[in-house]
């Protein structure tokens, strides 16, 4: 009989995990792509900001973090923005308008702008996160502690980004070398 009771509890409590792991990856529409690291998608009939954990992009319009940018690097404005739309963009061709992305992500967990941080996942299970680094269109976050193998992932992609002139670093070298160092 209490073999019996603790493998029902058992059973109960995998199917608890399982269920909380499937709601996370469930597809997720698109509703907007904010800027190269942060979009927003509806979950459960409500709008939700949704950072790609463990990266950072430029910003694309004018806000505290865009601020903080222009006196932390001595970029111009036009500069940053410039450079805040090309990862904008790149992050839009990899997630068309009406896209569903899956993601792995604690949902009661907000960084200090609200946002859900999550590694994103697109339809064809493309990780969002380190494409974004791999292209050369964003960089890894240095402020925040990370799973090791995730950074390691991070620092290896941005390395190889770097090296092989790619996204941002093709298009904005000098601009990139100040803004990826800040």
């Amino acid at each position: 009989m209490k073999e019996i009771c603790l493998k029902q509890i058992f059973v109960l409590l995998l199917a608890s995990y399982c269920h909380g792991a499937l709601a996370d990856s469930l597809p997720l529409k698109v509703v907007g792509i904010e800027d190269g690291d942060t979009i927003v998608v509806e979950i459960k009939g409500a709008e939700n900001r949704v950072q790609l954990s463990g990266i950072d992009a430029p910003e694309n319009t004018d806000n505290a973090k865009f601020k903080l940018d222009i006196k932390t690097t001595g970029l111009t404005a036009e500069t940053l923005l410039a450079i805040g739309n090309a990862a904008t963009d790149h992050l839009k061709s990899l997630l068309p308008s009406g896209a569903t992305v899956s993601i792995d992500a604690n949902m009661d967990e907000r960084d200090r702008y609200g946002r859900i941080p999550a590694i994103i996942f697109n339809s064809k299970g493309l990780q969002l996160n380190e494409k974004m680094v791999e292209d050369g269109y964003a960089s890894m976050l240095t402020r925040y502690p990370l799973d090791a193998d995730f950074k390691t992932r991070l620092q290896h992609k941005q390395a190889q980004a770097q090296k092989n002139n790619l996204g941002l670093w093709d298009r904005y070298p000098e601009i990139s070398k100040i803004w990826f160092k800040n």
